[in-house]
Protein backbone atom coordinates (compact mmCIF):
# COMPACT_ATOMS: atom_id res chain seq x y z
CA UNK A 1 0.00 0.00 0.00
CA UNK A 2 0.97 3.64 0.03
CA UNK A 3 2.87 3.39 3.31
CA UNK A 4 5.53 1.12 1.87
CA UNK A 5 8.61 3.33 1.39
CA UNK A 6 10.40 0.79 -0.79
CA UNK A 7 7.73 0.59 -3.47
CA UNK A 8 8.41 1.89 -7.00
CA UNK A 9 6.22 4.92 -7.75
CA UNK A 10 5.72 4.27 -11.49
CA UNK A 11 3.25 1.35 -11.17
CA UNK A 12 1.46 3.21 -8.37
CA UNK A 13 0.99 6.27 -10.58
CA UNK A 14 -0.17 4.21 -13.59
CA UNK A 15 -2.58 2.22 -11.41
CA UNK A 16 -4.28 5.32 -10.01
CA UNK A 17 -4.53 6.93 -13.46
CA UNK A 18 -6.09 3.69 -14.71
CA UNK A 19 -8.49 3.65 -11.76
CA UNK A 20 -9.56 7.28 -12.30
CA UNK A 21 -9.97 6.77 -16.05
CA UNK A 22 -12.06 3.65 -15.50
CA UNK A 23 -14.17 5.49 -12.91
CA UNK A 24 -14.70 8.33 -15.40
CA UNK A 25 -15.84 5.83 -18.04
CA UNK A 26 -18.20 4.27 -15.50
CA UNK A 27 -19.65 7.67 -14.58
CA UNK A 28 -20.20 8.67 -18.21
CA UNK A 29 -21.90 5.33 -18.90
CA UNK A 30 -24.17 5.73 -15.88
CA UNK A 31 -25.21 9.22 -16.99
CA UNK A 32 -25.90 7.96 -20.50
CA UNK A 33 -28.06 5.10 -19.23
CA UNK A 34 -30.11 6.91 -16.58
CA UNK A 35 -30.36 10.56 -17.64
CA UNK A 36 -32.96 12.02 -20.01
CA UNK A 37 -30.81 13.13 -22.95
CA UNK A 38 -31.19 14.08 -26.58
CA UNK A 39 -30.08 11.62 -29.24
CA UNK A 40 -27.00 13.65 -30.21
CA UNK A 41 -25.89 14.03 -26.58
CA UNK A 42 -26.46 10.33 -25.92
CA UNK A 43 -24.37 9.41 -28.99
CA UNK A 44 -21.57 11.73 -27.82
CA UNK A 45 -21.60 10.22 -24.33
CA UNK A 46 -21.54 6.72 -25.82
CA UNK A 47 -18.42 7.51 -27.83
CA UNK A 48 -16.83 9.20 -24.81
CA UNK A 49 -17.68 6.20 -22.62
CA UNK A 50 -16.08 3.79 -25.09
CA UNK A 51 -12.99 5.98 -25.60
CA UNK A 52 -12.41 6.36 -21.86
CA UNK A 53 -12.87 2.61 -21.40
CA UNK A 54 -10.35 1.78 -24.13
CA UNK A 55 -7.90 4.31 -22.67
CA UNK A 56 -8.26 2.61 -19.28
CA UNK A 57 -7.68 -0.76 -20.99
CA UNK A 58 -4.40 0.53 -22.47
CA UNK A 59 -3.37 1.82 -19.05
CA UNK A 60 -4.20 -1.59 -17.58
CA UNK A 61 -1.96 -3.29 -20.14
CA UNK A 62 0.82 -0.83 -19.27
CA UNK A 63 0.27 -1.45 -15.56
CA UNK A 64 0.52 -5.22 -16.01
CA UNK A 65 3.67 -4.94 -18.14
CA UNK A 66 5.33 -2.59 -15.66
CA UNK A 67 4.34 -4.79 -12.73
CA UNK A 68 5.65 -7.96 -14.37
CA UNK A 69 8.91 -6.22 -15.37
CA UNK A 70 9.52 -4.92 -11.85
CA UNK A 71 8.58 -8.28 -10.36
CA UNK A 72 11.19 -10.03 -12.50
CA UNK A 73 13.88 -7.36 -12.07
CA UNK A 74 13.43 -6.48 -8.38
CA UNK A 75 13.56 -9.13 -5.70
CA UNK A 76 10.13 -9.69 -4.20
CA UNK A 77 8.70 -12.56 -2.22
CA UNK A 78 5.13 -11.41 -2.68
CA UNK A 79 2.85 -10.00 0.00
CA UNK A 80 4.47 -10.33 3.44
CA UNK A 81 1.67 -9.17 5.75
CA UNK A 82 -2.10 -9.02 5.95
CA UNK A 83 -2.45 -5.49 4.61
CA UNK A 84 -0.30 -6.10 1.56
CA UNK A 85 -2.19 -9.32 0.91
CA UNK A 86 -5.55 -7.51 1.07
CA UNK A 87 -4.28 -4.75 -1.22
CA UNK A 88 -2.86 -7.29 -3.68
CA UNK A 89 -6.11 -9.24 -4.02
CA UNK A 90 -8.21 -6.06 -4.21
CA UNK A 91 -6.12 -4.93 -7.16
CA UNK A 92 -6.53 -8.31 -8.86
CA UNK A 93 -10.30 -8.14 -8.36
CA UNK A 94 -10.32 -4.63 -9.88
CA UNK A 95 -8.35 -5.87 -12.90
CA UNK A 96 -10.63 -8.86 -13.44
CA UNK A 97 -13.85 -6.84 -13.09
CA UNK A 98 -12.59 -4.23 -15.56
CA UNK A 99 -11.49 -6.90 -18.05
CA UNK A 100 -14.90 -8.55 -17.76
CA UNK A 101 -16.69 -5.22 -18.30
CA UNK A 102 -14.52 -4.29 -21.29
CA UNK A 103 -14.88 -7.70 -22.93
CA UNK A 104 -18.64 -7.76 -22.40
CA UNK A 105 -18.97 -4.25 -23.81
CA UNK A 106 -16.95 -5.18 -26.89
CA UNK A 107 -19.06 -8.30 -27.44
CA UNK A 108 -22.22 -6.20 -27.09
CA UNK A 109 -21.06 -3.97 -29.94
CA UNK A 110 -20.11 -7.00 -32.03
CA UNK A 111 -23.44 -8.74 -31.49
CA UNK A 112 -25.33 -5.51 -32.28
CA UNK A 113 -23.21 -4.75 -35.33
CA UNK A 114 -22.16 -1.32 -34.01
CA UNK A 115 -19.03 0.53 -35.09
CA UNK A 116 -16.58 1.28 -32.25
CA UNK A 117 -14.67 4.58 -32.26
CA UNK A 118 -11.58 5.31 -30.17
CA UNK A 119 -11.37 9.09 -29.83
CA UNK A 120 -13.10 9.44 -33.25
CA UNK A 121 -10.83 6.81 -34.84
CA UNK A 122 -12.85 3.85 -36.20
CA UNK A 123 -11.75 0.40 -35.06
CA UNK A 124 -12.16 -2.84 -37.09
CA UNK A 125 -15.84 -3.63 -37.60
CA UNK A 126 -17.51 -7.03 -37.23
CA UNK A 127 -21.26 -7.66 -37.32
CA UNK A 128 -22.20 -10.96 -35.63
CA UNK A 129 -25.93 -10.23 -35.89
CA UNK A 130 -27.11 -11.78 -32.60
CA UNK A 131 -29.50 -9.37 -30.82
CA UNK A 132 -30.40 -11.82 -28.04
CA UNK A 133 -26.77 -12.52 -27.26
CA UNK A 134 -26.18 -8.74 -27.26
CA UNK A 135 -28.74 -8.37 -24.46
CA UNK A 136 -26.91 -10.95 -22.33
CA UNK A 137 -23.57 -9.27 -23.06
CA UNK A 138 -24.99 -5.86 -22.12
CA UNK A 139 -26.28 -7.24 -18.82
CA UNK A 140 -22.87 -8.77 -18.07
CA UNK A 141 -21.23 -5.44 -18.98
CA UNK A 142 -23.43 -3.53 -16.54
CA UNK A 143 -22.87 -6.00 -13.68
CA UNK A 144 -19.09 -6.07 -14.19
CA UNK A 145 -18.94 -2.26 -14.49
CA UNK A 146 -20.73 -1.72 -11.19
CA UNK A 147 -18.56 -4.38 -9.56
CA UNK A 148 -15.53 -2.44 -10.82
CA UNK A 149 -16.93 0.76 -9.33
CA UNK A 150 -17.61 -0.86 -5.96
CA UNK A 151 -14.15 -2.40 -5.83
CA UNK A 152 -12.54 0.91 -6.81
CA UNK A 153 -14.30 2.71 -3.95
CA UNK A 154 -13.34 -0.07 -1.53
CA UNK A 155 -9.70 0.07 -2.62
CA UNK A 156 -9.58 3.87 -2.33
CA UNK A 157 -10.98 3.65 1.22
CA UNK A 158 -8.50 0.91 2.09
CA UNK A 159 -5.59 2.96 0.69
CA UNK A 160 -6.70 6.02 2.66
CA UNK A 161 -6.91 3.96 5.86
CA UNK A 162 -3.47 2.49 5.20
CA UNK A 163 -2.06 5.98 4.65
CA UNK A 164 -3.60 7.44 7.80
CA UNK A 165 -2.75 4.40 9.93
CA UNK A 166 0.42 2.85 8.46
CA UNK A 167 1.53 -0.58 9.57
CA UNK A 168 5.04 -1.29 10.72
CA UNK A 169 7.22 -2.73 7.98
CA UNK A 170 9.96 -5.19 8.53
CA UNK A 171 12.90 -5.38 6.22
CA UNK A 172 11.89 -6.95 2.93
CA UNK A 173 15.44 -7.40 1.71
CA UNK A 174 16.48 -11.07 1.96
CA UNK A 175 19.85 -11.80 3.54
CA UNK A 176 22.76 -12.26 1.18
CA UNK A 177 23.81 -15.88 0.62
CA UNK A 178 26.52 -16.75 3.12
CA UNK A 179 27.37 -20.23 1.89
CA UNK A 180 27.14 -22.54 -1.10
CA UNK A 181 23.98 -24.13 0.34
CA UNK A 182 22.34 -20.71 0.63
CA UNK A 183 23.32 -19.88 -2.95
CA UNK A 184 21.70 -23.12 -4.15
CA UNK A 185 18.49 -22.26 -2.30
CA UNK A 186 18.58 -18.73 -3.71
CA UNK A 187 18.89 -20.02 -7.29
CA UNK A 188 15.97 -22.41 -6.84
CA UNK A 189 13.89 -19.62 -5.28
CA UNK A 190 14.49 -17.43 -8.34
CA UNK A 191 13.31 -20.26 -10.60
CA UNK A 192 10.12 -20.71 -8.57
CA UNK A 193 9.52 -16.96 -8.55
CA UNK A 194 9.97 -16.50 -12.31
CA UNK A 195 8.26 -19.63 -13.64
CA UNK A 196 5.52 -19.58 -10.99
CA UNK A 197 4.66 -15.98 -11.90
CA UNK A 198 4.74 -16.82 -15.62
CA UNK A 199 2.31 -19.71 -15.21
CA UNK A 200 0.08 -17.72 -12.84
CA UNK A 201 -0.38 -14.69 -15.10
CA UNK A 202 -0.65 -16.62 -18.36
CA UNK A 203 -3.23 -19.02 -16.97
CA UNK A 204 -5.14 -16.27 -15.15
CA UNK A 205 -5.44 -14.18 -18.34
CA UNK A 206 -6.44 -17.11 -20.53
CA UNK A 207 -8.81 -18.38 -17.85
CA UNK A 208 -10.65 -15.04 -17.62
CA UNK A 209 -10.93 -14.73 -21.41
CA UNK A 210 -12.08 -18.34 -21.72
CA UNK A 211 -14.66 -17.91 -18.95
CA UNK A 212 -16.15 -14.88 -20.70
CA UNK A 213 -16.31 -16.63 -24.08
CA UNK A 214 -17.77 -19.74 -22.48
CA UNK A 215 -20.43 -17.70 -20.68
CA UNK A 216 -21.54 -16.12 -23.95
CA UNK A 217 -21.44 -19.51 -25.66
CA UNK A 218 -23.80 -20.93 -23.04
CA UNK A 219 -26.05 -17.87 -23.37
CA UNK A 220 -26.10 -18.19 -27.15
CA UNK A 221 -26.77 -21.91 -26.90
CA UNK A 222 -29.85 -21.22 -24.79
CA UNK A 223 -31.30 -18.41 -26.93
CA UNK A 224 -30.36 -19.48 -30.47
CA UNK A 225 -33.19 -20.90 -32.57
CA UNK A 226 -32.91 -24.64 -32.57
CA UNK A 227 -29.78 -24.48 -30.43
CA UNK A 228 -26.24 -24.12 -31.70
CA UNK A 229 -25.58 -27.83 -31.72
CA UNK A 230 -22.26 -27.64 -29.88
CA UNK A 231 -22.35 -31.33 -29.16
CA UNK A 232 -20.19 -32.17 -26.18
CA UNK A 233 -17.39 -29.67 -26.88
CA UNK A 234 -18.84 -26.97 -24.65
CA UNK A 235 -19.01 -29.35 -21.66
CA UNK A 236 -15.42 -30.46 -22.17
CA UNK A 237 -14.47 -26.78 -22.22
CA UNK A 238 -16.28 -26.27 -18.92
CA UNK A 239 -14.34 -29.15 -17.34
CA UNK A 240 -11.05 -27.78 -18.70
CA UNK A 241 -11.89 -24.36 -17.22
CA UNK A 242 -12.45 -25.95 -13.81
CA UNK A 243 -9.01 -27.60 -14.05
CA UNK A 244 -7.41 -24.27 -15.01
CA UNK A 245 -8.83 -22.69 -11.85
CA UNK A 246 -7.11 -25.37 -9.77
CA UNK A 247 -3.93 -24.90 -11.76
CA UNK A 248 -3.95 -21.15 -11.06
CA UNK A 249 -3.99 -21.89 -7.32
CA UNK A 250 -1.01 -24.22 -7.64
CA UNK A 251 0.84 -21.63 -9.77
CA UNK A 252 0.26 -19.04 -7.06
CA UNK A 253 1.62 -21.53 -4.51
CA UNK A 254 4.74 -22.00 -6.67
CA UNK A 255 5.22 -18.23 -6.88
CA UNK A 256 4.90 -17.71 -3.12
CA UNK A 257 7.17 -20.68 -2.31
CA UNK A 258 10.19 -18.66 -3.49
CA UNK A 259 10.51 -16.63 -0.28
CA UNK A 260 10.07 -19.72 1.92
CA UNK A 261 12.75 -21.63 -0.01
CA UNK A 262 15.19 -18.75 0.41
CA UNK A 263 14.46 -18.12 4.09
CA UNK A 264 14.09 -21.77 5.21
CA UNK A 265 16.01 -23.92 2.72
CA UNK A 266 16.38 -26.82 5.16
CA UNK A 267 12.60 -27.22 5.20
CA UNK A 268 12.50 -27.86 1.46
CA UNK A 269 15.92 -29.18 0.43
CA UNK A 270 16.91 -31.47 3.28
CA UNK A 271 17.30 -35.15 2.37
CA UNK A 272 14.42 -36.28 4.60
CA UNK A 273 11.98 -33.69 3.16
CA UNK A 274 11.06 -35.76 0.12
CA UNK A 275 7.46 -34.47 -0.10
CA UNK A 276 8.29 -30.79 0.40
CA UNK A 277 7.48 -29.98 -3.24
CA UNK A 278 4.24 -31.97 -3.41
CA UNK A 279 2.38 -28.94 -4.81
CA UNK A 280 4.57 -28.95 -7.93
CA UNK A 281 3.66 -32.54 -8.76
CA UNK A 282 0.00 -31.97 -7.93
CA UNK A 283 -0.12 -28.92 -10.18
CA UNK A 284 1.53 -30.87 -13.00
CA UNK A 285 -1.00 -33.69 -12.66
CA UNK A 286 -3.91 -31.21 -12.76
CA UNK A 287 -2.48 -29.62 -15.90
CA UNK A 288 -1.94 -32.97 -17.61
CA UNK A 289 -5.56 -33.97 -17.01
CA UNK A 290 -6.73 -30.52 -18.07
CA UNK A 291 -4.66 -30.69 -21.27
CA UNK A 292 -6.23 -34.05 -22.16
CA UNK A 293 -9.72 -32.67 -21.54
CA UNK A 294 -8.97 -29.56 -23.61
CA UNK A 295 -7.52 -31.67 -26.43
CA UNK A 296 -10.71 -33.70 -26.61
CA UNK A 297 -12.72 -30.46 -26.65
CA UNK A 298 -10.60 -29.07 -29.50
CA UNK A 299 -11.09 -32.27 -31.49
CA UNK A 300 -14.85 -32.19 -31.01
CA UNK A 301 -15.03 -28.50 -31.93
CA UNK A 302 -12.99 -29.01 -35.11
CA UNK A 303 -15.09 -32.05 -36.04
CA UNK A 304 -18.25 -29.97 -35.57
CA UNK A 305 -17.00 -27.17 -37.81
CA UNK A 306 -15.84 -29.61 -40.48
CA UNK A 307 -19.15 -31.46 -40.33
CA UNK A 308 -21.12 -28.24 -40.78
CA UNK A 309 -18.88 -27.14 -43.65
CA UNK A 310 -19.19 -30.46 -45.49
CA UNK A 311 -22.96 -30.59 -44.97
CA UNK A 312 -23.50 -27.26 -46.75
CA UNK A 313 -24.21 -27.87 -50.44
CA UNK A 314 -22.81 -25.10 -52.67
CA UNK A 315 -25.29 -22.68 -54.21
CA UNK A 316 -28.26 -23.78 -52.09
CA UNK A 317 -29.77 -21.74 -49.27
CA UNK A 318 -29.52 -23.36 -45.86
CA UNK A 319 -32.77 -23.45 -43.91
CA UNK A 320 -31.64 -25.65 -41.02
CA UNK A 321 -29.98 -23.39 -38.38
CA UNK A 322 -28.12 -26.39 -36.94
CA UNK A 323 -26.08 -26.61 -40.15
CA UNK A 324 -24.92 -22.98 -40.09
CA UNK A 325 -21.50 -22.16 -38.67
CA UNK A 326 -22.13 -19.54 -36.00
CA UNK A 327 -19.79 -17.21 -34.15
CA UNK A 328 -20.68 -19.14 -30.99
CA UNK A 329 -19.28 -22.34 -32.53
CA UNK A 330 -15.99 -20.53 -33.06
CA UNK A 331 -16.11 -19.27 -29.45
CA UNK A 332 -16.16 -22.83 -28.15
CA UNK A 333 -13.20 -23.77 -30.35
CA UNK A 334 -11.26 -20.73 -29.12
CA UNK A 335 -12.04 -21.59 -25.49
CA UNK A 336 -10.81 -25.16 -25.86
CA UNK A 337 -7.68 -24.08 -27.73
CA UNK A 338 -6.77 -21.31 -25.26
CA UNK A 339 -7.28 -23.68 -22.32
CA UNK A 340 -5.17 -26.32 -24.05
CA UNK A 341 -2.36 -23.77 -24.42
CA UNK A 342 -2.73 -22.67 -20.78
CA UNK A 343 -2.54 -26.26 -19.53
CA UNK A 344 0.51 -26.93 -21.71
CA UNK A 345 2.21 -23.93 -20.10
CA UNK A 346 1.37 -25.39 -16.70
CA UNK A 347 2.75 -28.80 -17.64
CA UNK A 348 6.00 -27.26 -18.89
CA UNK A 349 6.44 -25.13 -15.78
CA UNK A 350 5.71 -28.06 -13.45
CA UNK A 351 8.21 -30.28 -15.29
CA UNK A 352 10.92 -27.63 -15.18
CA UNK A 353 10.39 -26.84 -11.50
CA UNK A 354 10.41 -30.55 -10.62
CA UNK A 355 13.74 -31.04 -12.39
CA UNK A 356 15.15 -27.86 -10.82
CA UNK A 357 14.03 -28.92 -7.33
CA UNK A 358 15.55 -32.40 -7.72
CA UNK A 359 18.85 -30.96 -8.92
CA UNK A 360 18.92 -28.32 -6.16
CA UNK A 361 18.15 -30.91 -3.48
CA UNK A 362 21.05 -33.08 -4.62
CA UNK A 363 23.42 -30.10 -4.68
CA UNK A 364 22.17 -28.89 -1.32
CA UNK A 365 22.72 -32.24 0.39
CA UNK A 366 26.22 -32.53 -1.10
CA UNK A 367 27.07 -28.98 -0.02
CA UNK A 368 25.81 -29.66 3.50
CA UNK A 369 27.88 -32.82 3.77
CA UNK A 370 30.97 -31.01 2.52
CA UNK A 371 30.37 -28.17 5.01
CA UNK A 372 29.90 -30.67 7.83
CA UNK A 373 33.09 -32.53 6.86
CA UNK A 374 35.00 -29.24 6.68
CA UNK A 375 33.67 -28.27 10.10
CA UNK A 376 34.70 -31.61 11.62
CA UNK A 377 38.14 -31.25 10.05
CA UNK A 378 38.51 -27.75 11.51
CA UNK A 379 37.46 -29.00 14.95
CA UNK A 380 39.99 -31.85 14.74
CA UNK A 381 42.77 -29.44 13.75
CA UNK A 382 41.93 -27.11 16.64
CA UNK A 383 41.86 -30.07 19.06
CA UNK A 384 45.21 -31.33 17.79
CA UNK A 385 46.75 -27.90 18.19
CA UNK A 386 45.39 -27.56 21.75
CA UNK A 387 46.90 -30.95 22.64
CA UNK A 388 50.27 -30.12 21.06
CA UNK A 389 50.68 -26.72 22.76
CA UNK A 390 51.40 -28.09 26.37
CA UNK A 391 53.92 -30.51 25.01
CA UNK A 392 55.75 -27.67 23.33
Amino acid sequence: MGSDPRRNLLPVFVFWVFLLTGAAALGVGAVREHAQLEAATRAYLTELHISLGLTAALLLVAQILIGVTLYLMVESGGPRNARRMIGFWLRQAIYLSFIAAAAAGALTAVFRGEQIFFWEYPLPFWDAGAPQAAEHAQLAHIIAAYAFGALAVLYAAFALFDRLSPASHKSLEPPAPASIAAMIADGLAQSFRFFGATAFWVQLFLGVVSALLLAFAFAGHSVSPGGSNFGEAIYWASAALAFILLSILFAYRDMNAAAAIRNRPERYLAHERRMAFWFVGAGGFVNVVGALVSFIGVGLSVALLIGKTVSQPPGIAITDPNKIIRALDVFVLLVNFSLLFAHCVGVGVAAWLSISALKARHQYVVAREMARAQEEKSVAVVAAQSVAEPAG
